[in-house]
């Protein structure tokens, strides 16, 4: 039934193959049914491949579980390659993680600590201390200091529109 389905009339002319993919056709061409396509795929090389290890690992680790260490112990450094997975745990380590690392710090210092701490948080307090430093200066109490500042603006204010007038700008 599922071959009908699938390689048979089932859908019409909805289902095409192109030409670029040929092995869609073939593959049509070699099954013949649902009992003789999952035969093939027991008899494949894949399947008993992957079925003879799962039969060791339940061998040396439910029925001999004395034999891995004897067998680690016979290969040696071989083993310790292999176990080490030939390294790339540690390549990758260094390189991704590593590399990872140093770009978080760069910008947990660079960004965090400087830009973000350092001039725009401490930065402006630093600014406001400074700022308020100078006003605590003028704004003292005296009324003397009052009038002189009063008497300067007035000063700059005249100053400023006389020049605008002398000059033409008014």
């Amino acid at each position: 039934w599922i071959g009908s389905v699938v390689y048979g009339s089932y859908f019409g002319s909805s289902i095409a193959v192109h030409p670029e993919h040929a092995w869609i056709a073939q593959l049509a061409q070699g099954y013949h049914s649902v009992w003789g396509f999952l035969i093939h795929g027991v008899t494949g090389p894949a399947f008993w491949v992957a079925f003879s290890g799962a039969a060791l690992a339940w061998y040396l680790y439910i029925v001999r579980p004395d034999l891995p260490k004897r067998i680690a112990v016979a290969f040696g450094p071989l083993y310790a390659i292999v176990e080490r997975k030939y390294g790339f745990d540690e390549l990758y380590s260094w390189l991704f993680a590593g590399g990872a690392r140093l770009i978080g710090r760069g910008l947990w210092k660079g960004g965090d600590q400087t830009a973000i701490d350092g001039i725009m948080v401490n930065g402006s307090a630093r600014v406001v201390g400074w700022f308020s430093g100078v006003v605590r200066l003028v704004q003292n109490g005296y009324i003397y200091q009052y009038a002189f500042a009063m008497i300067l603006g007035v000063l700059l204010v005249l100053s400023w529109v006389l020049w605008r007038i002398w000059s033409g700008t008014a």
